[in-house]
């Protein structure tokens, strides 16, 4: 991205930027809680699961305070560091992200799910994944270099969870003999997808406005 007499004259803010990695450091954090939920599900006890969830929950809330801020500083701010609208979208859809990983770990809760097959772990990491690649992404964005390094591997690992959806539907409907469980399952994975596929939006989003301010 060239810098341009705009920066120079009317210095945009980057507040932005530290809202950002602190939005998606919330994210990184309840992606790991998680990931050690659904490793450990089958030994946690009653109350080491509610500390679990409320952890997550918590994580949850924080999130929805930045990106509170977010908005509220857009109103406030004149001369921003990309458009209004892409700050906008950016912080929805990785708010949105952390409200459906809330919502998955609420579903294990519900219910009463003690064991996941092998391809919930799986995902698990791969969103701990994707999540630590969107943080070096704002870290990227900020400084207009290494963006394309970023959003290519995030977009490999939207590919390799798109394969292990598929996988994950395919076993679900072959093995398990249960209709409950397959309905109980099969929307635990929809929802994990839809993780990934807000991540990997946010990576595409950043492509976009790498392309418009050349």
């Amino acid at each position: 991205m060239k810098l341009n007499l705009l920066d120079i004259l009317l210095p945009r803010e980057t507040k932005f930027f530290t809202y950002f990695s602190e939005q998606v450091g919330v994210l990184l954090e309840a992606s790991k809680l998680f990931r050690n939920m659904v490793a450990n599900l089958e030994t946690l006890s009653e109350e080491e699961l509610k500390n679990c969830l409320a952890e997550i929950k918590e994580c949850e809330l924080r999130g929805d305070a930045i990106e509170h801020k977010i908005i509220e500083e857009l109103h406030q701010t004149f001369i921003t560091p990309i458009d209004r609208e892409d700050i906008h979208t950016m912080a929805i859809n990785i708010d949105r992200a952390l409200d459906i990983l809330n919502s998955v770990s609420r579903k294990i809760e519900i219910y009463a799910i003690r064991q996941v097959p092998a391809n919930v772990r799986r995902f698990a990491e791969i969103i701990v994944e994707i999540s630590g690649e969107m943080a070096k992404l704002v870290v990227a964005l900020r400084n207009r270099k290494d963006i394309s390094t970023c959003t290519t591997h995030m977009h490999f690992l939207e590919n390799k969870a798109d394969d292990l959806f598929h996988q994950s539907m395919a076993e679900l409907f072959r093995d398990n003999k249960n209709p409950i469980d397959i309905i109980r399952l099969k929307e635990l994975y929809e929802h994990l997808e839809s993780v990934v596929d807000c991540a990997d939006y946010i990576g595409k989003l950043v492509r976009g406005v790498v392309v418009k301010q050349g």
